[in-house]
C-alpha cells in the first residue's frame, strides 16, 4: 500500500499569535504563509473571536493567504463556494452554533425586567459600539455585522444575570464571561470547527494523512491546542501564559509571530517538509 502524503492544516488564532500584540504585524510569519500556500505545503485557517467582515477586512491589510476561515470562536465556518455538503446543499458556510437571529429571538422573550439591563450590540448604533468599544467607525460597523454571537454590557444583579442564563439556556444559548462585554453564544467551540474542518478536508485529500496543528495564546484556545496533533501554545507578554500538560503540546519560545514562525518550521520540518526558500 503506497505511503500517504503528509498535508498539515496549521489552525492559528490571531491577536496574539499570528498577530503581534502591539502592531497587529503578522510579519515575519507572513512570509511563511505564503511559502506554504505558492508550494501547497501546508494550509492555514484563522480561528478567531472576530466577525467574517472583519476576518476579511484583515484579510485585504495582510497579505495572509487563506480559503477557510473560523469566526465568532468557532460559531462559523466559511470556505470556497459549495465547499462544505450540509443537509445535501453544497454551502459556503457552515454554522457550528446558533444563528444570530435565533439568539436575537431569544432576548426578545426575555421578561421586561431582565431585558431591559441588556444593551446588546444589536440595540446599539455603529456610533455607540464604537464609543463602547474604542474601534473606529469602519472597524466598529464590521464588528457589528455578526452571525452567531451578541455581545453586551449588563446592568443588573448577578441574580438577574443568573435568570438570563437560565432563560437563553433552554434554547441551547449560553453565556460566556468576557472583559468589559458578556456574551450570547450556540455551545460552538473551537476545537469542534477543527475537528470539522479535518474531516471535511481528509475526505477532499483521501490521498493523504491530514496533520493538525493549532496555535494560540488564550484560555479559549487551550481545548483546540490540545485536541490537535500538535499544539503550540504561544506566550502571552499581556497576561498569564496558559500551560498544559500533554506530551504533543508545546510552548513557542517567542510571543506573536517570531514564535510563530520557529514553532510552525519546527513542526513542519519533523514532518518531513522542505521549506527551503531557494
Amino acid at each position: 500500500m503506497p505511503k500517504l502524503s503528509i498535508h498539515p492544516v496549521i489552525f492559528t488564532d490571531l491577536d496574539g499569535t499570528l498577530l503581534d500584540h502591539h502592531s497587529y504585524s503578522a510579519q515575519p510569519a507572513d512570509r511563511l504563509i505564503q511559502l506554504l500556500s505558492d508550494r501547497n505545503l501546508a494550509e492555514v485557517v484563522p480561528i478567531t473571536s472576530k466577525t467574517f467582515s472583519e476576518l476579511l477586512w484583515l484579510k485585504r491589510d495582510l497579505p495572509i493567504p487563506f480559503s477557510i476561515g473560523v469566526t465568532e470562536n468557532g460559531s462559523v465556518i466559511h470556505g470556497p463556494e459549495g465547499y462544505f455538503q450540509t443537509d445535501s446543499v453544497r454551502s459556503q458556510t457552515v454554522t457550528m452554533g446558533v444563528a444570530y437571529q435565533d439568539i436575537l429571538d431569544q432576548i426578545n422573550k426575555l421578561s421586561p425586567s431582565i431585558r431591559k439591563n441588556m444593551n446588546g450590540f444589536s440595540d446599539m448604533s455603529v456610533a455607540e459600539v464604537g464609543r463602547a468599544t474604542g474601534l473606529s467607525f469602519d472597524d466598529a460597523e464590521r464588528a457589528k455585522d455578526r452571525q452567531a454571537t451578541e455581545p453586551f454590557l449588563w446592568t443588573g444583579s448577578d441574580e438577574e444575570l443568573a435568570a438570563l442564563e437560565t432563560n437563553v439556556g433552554r434554547a441551547d444559548i449560553q453565556l460566556q464571561r468576557g472583559g468589559r462585554f458578556y456574551h450570547l453564544t450556540g455551545r460552538a467551540t473551537k476545537e469542534q470547527a477543527m475537528d470539522y474542518i479535518i474531516k471535511v478536508t481528509a475526505e477532499r485529500k483521501a490521498d493523504s494523512k491530514i496533520v493538525a496543528i493549532a496555535l494560540g495564546d488564550g484560555p479559549n484556545d487551550l481545548a483546540m491546542i490540545e485536541a490537535a496533533d500538535v499544539g503550540v501554545i504561544m506566550p502571552n507578554p499581556e497576561g498569564v501564559t496558559i500551560t498544559s500538560t500533554k506530551p504533543h503540546v508545546r510552548t513557542a519560545p517567542f510571543p506573536g509571530p517570531e514564535g510563530w514562525v520557529i514553532a510552525v518550521r519546527e513542526i513542519l520540518t519533523g514532518l518531513g517538509l522542505n521549506l527551503s526558500e531557494s
